[in-house]
């Protein structure tokens, strides 16, 4: 727990955020629906997924160029944080990845 702490409030709601998808995710489809909760599970969330994937190997990058002149222990806790990333970034496009996978293959 200390080190999600030590990791910050905004790397923490962006895995929260990818939590959040990658439990919602299995249940939506693309599907063209203009209304109601059909539009968030078949299009908001389709859609935005692949942002907070973008926006998390991002921050990867900049973890990497930040242990450049960071010492052990801030290292180690970037070094945390891009495991963590890349779990939930690769889970995430995986999931994407099957809700499409209709469209996908024709």
């Amino acid at each position: 727990m200390d080190r999600m702490k030590r990791i910050g409030p905004l790397r923490n709601m962006l895995h929260g955020l990818a939590l959040l998808y990658i439990l919602i995710l299995p249940f939506s489809s693309p599907a063209r629906v203009l209304e109601g909760w059909g539009l968030l599970f078949g299009g908001i969330i389709p859609a935005t997924a692949p942002l907070v994937f973008i926006v998390m190997m991002f921050d990867v990058m900049m973890c990497q160029i930040m242990k450049g002149d960071a010492d052990q222990t801030r290292s180690s806790e970037l070094n945390f944080t891009i495991k963590l990333h890349l779990l939930l970034g690769f889970t995430l496009l995986a999931l994407w990845l099957y809700s499409f996978r209709s469209v996908l293959l024709f």
